[in-house]
């Protein structure tokens, strides 16, 4: 069994019940003559598992025998918990890659099973260490699951991408949300809107955590200081459309003073 990368204030009993699940899905997949890595990501892999996280489960093996491995896999599951809920996540988020999500009976409470087949081909970007942490690999004899540093300069390019469709966006987007107030289509500029503070997210992500600027919501709680986490707060609970008229003339006014924060140069001509 892999040496737990938790943190000391882990819930032992959820932690003791993920271990049996990934022992036991180990031990009947590891010899499956397809499967070359079983490893565990997520909140494990950046040591921050605790009594709410899930079993983030990855099957490294081609995804022609995805099928064939769920069943097994879910045979496995059958012997600790009956399973009770299925998700079959079509299209998957991203290439070469098959996932299900499994809900099991007696569980702890918001416990999950979150489990990925990903052809060695498709991997590499789950390796990433600054942006995914480190596997915890319970079956891996050719060291496929071994983390290797983020291309920064192709991050930064991302970036620089985004950048420039932010800059163009965010004008857009907040004529919509102005036009549907205008004709008192509350929810509908609600929803423009929302896709700003998406776009705040990102701005905030690309300053705090430039590895992770693209994770959106995910880990905003942890990541982001203080001063970021309260101008989103700020932003984000919309009581009535009178209120959302005040709200969408100052995120444009924060979501602009980022844009130019992120684009002066820093003292030495480094972009911030």
């Amino acid at each position: 069994m892999p040496r737990s990368t938790e943190p000391a204030h882990r819930d032992s009993a959820a932690a003791a019940y993920r271990e049996r699940l990934a022992a036991t899905i180990t031990a009947d997949l590891q010899h499956h003559p397809r499967v070359r890595a079983i490893g565990e990501g997520g909140a494990a892999a950046r040591g921050r598992a605790d009594a709410f996280s899930d079993l983030d489960l990855v099957v490294v093996a081609p995804l022609e025998v995805a099928d064939d491995l769920f069943a097994q896999i879910e045979g496995a599951i059958r012997k600790v918990a009956r399973i009770n809920h299925v998700w079959r996540v079509d299209p998957p988020g991203f290439p070469d890659l098959a996932q299900r999500f499994y809900f099991l009976e007696g569980a702890p409470r918001y416990f999950a099973i979150d489990c990925s087949v990903v052809s060695a081909a498709g991997l590499s970007p789950f390796l990433d260490r600054e942006r995914h942490g480190t596997f915890v690999a319970w079956s891996d004899p050719e060291r496929l699951l071994v983390p290797h540093r983020a291309d920064r300069a192709a991050l930064a390019k991302r970036r620089e991408q985004r950048l420039q469709q932010l800059r163009g966006a965010i004008p857009v987007y907040s004529m919509l949300v102005e036009k549907e107030l205008a004709r008192g289509h509350t929810l509908e500029a609600l929803g423009f809107y929302q896709t700003m503070l998406r776009f705040l997210i990102e701005l905030l992500g690309i300053r705090h955590r430039p590895e992770r600027f693209d994770f959106g919501w995910r880990y905003v709680d942890r990541e982001f200081p203080e001063a970021a986490r309260e101008l989103i707060a700020r932003h984000s609970f919309v009581g009535d459309g009178a209120k959302l008229r005040r709200l969408v003339a100052s995120l444009v006014s924060e979501l602009n003073a980022l844009l130019a924060a992120i684009e002066a140069p820093a003292p030495g001509g480094v972009r911030r």
